[in-house]
C-alpha cells in the first residue's frame, strides 16, 4: 500500500483577508499545488497584527502548520524601522521556518507588475499603462483602482477585497519578479513549500 503525499499546512498573518486570499493564489502558483493547506489570521491594520503576531504564530504551529509567512505592508514606514519591529514582536517565532515579507509600498504593486494579467483578470480591452517599477508608485492600491477604472471606460469600480484574488490568478510570476520585495517570497515558496 502507498503512502499518501503529506502536503503542507502554511500559516499566514496578514493585514486583511484580501492579502491573505492574494497571497493563497501565488503560493499555488509557485507551488504548482493547490493542495496546499492554509490557516490564517487576519490583523485588521498593521497594530493588531504586530501586537498579536507571537500568539497567533503559536496557534498556527499548534493547528499544524510547519511553515508560516507574516505579511506587513511597508506603506510609509522604514523598512528596517518596521523589520526590527516586527522582528521583535515575533520573537521567538514559534514555528522555524518562517518569512517576514513586506511588500513595498503594499501588496497591491506586486499584482501593477502585470498589466496584462490586470487586463486579463479585469477584462479590460487593453493592458493599462504602469510607468516604472510598480513599488515606486505612492498608494498602489489606489492606484490600481484608478486604472482599472480609467481602462474599464468608468465600468468598473476596483474593489481590492473582491478584485486582487482574480488579478493573483492572472499575474505572472515572472512579471512579479520586477517587485524586489516579491523575491524572497518567492524564494521562500518556492524552496519550503512544494
Amino acid at each position: 500500500m502507498t503512502k499518501k503525499k503529506r502536503f503542507h499546512s502554511i500559516g499566514i498573518i496578514a493585514e486583511d483577508r484580501s492579502d491573505v486570499d492574494s497571497t493563497r493564489v501565488l503560493i499555488n502558483k509557485i507551488t504548482c499545488n493547490n493542495r496546499i493547506g492554509i490557516k490564517s489570521f487576519v490583523g485588521k491594520g498593521c497594530g493588531k497584527l504586530k501586537k498579536k503576531c507571537s500568539a497567533w504564530a503559536g496557534q498556527l504551529k499548534e493547528r499544524g502548520c510547519d511553515k508560516l509567512i507574516l505579511i506587513h505592508d511597508l506603506d510609509r514606514n522604514d523598512i528596517v524601522d518596521l523589520r526590527i519591529k516586527i522582528d521583535m514582536a515575533i520573537y521567538p517565532c514559534p514555528i522555524n521556518k518562517y518569512l517576514i515579507c513586506i511588500p513595498v509600498q503594499e501588496l497591491e504593486a506586486w499584482l501593477l507588475s502585470d498589466p496584462d494579467g490586470i487586463k486579463d483578470a479585469m477584462k479590460l480591452r487593453k493592458a493599462p499603462k504602469v510607468k516604472g517599477l510598480p513599488e515606486n508608485i505612492d498608494s498602489p492600491k489606489e492606484y490600481l483602482g484608478k486604472i482599472i477604472h480609467i481602462y474599464s471606460d468608468g465600468e468598473i469600480i476596483y474593489i481590492n477585497t473582491k478584485h486582487n484574488q482574480k488579478i493573483a490568478h492572472a499575474l505572472s510570476i515572472d512579471k512579479a519578479k520586477r517587485c524586489p520585495s516579491f523575491i524572497p517570497f518567492h524564494d521562500f515558496v518556492q524552496l519550503h513549500c512544494k
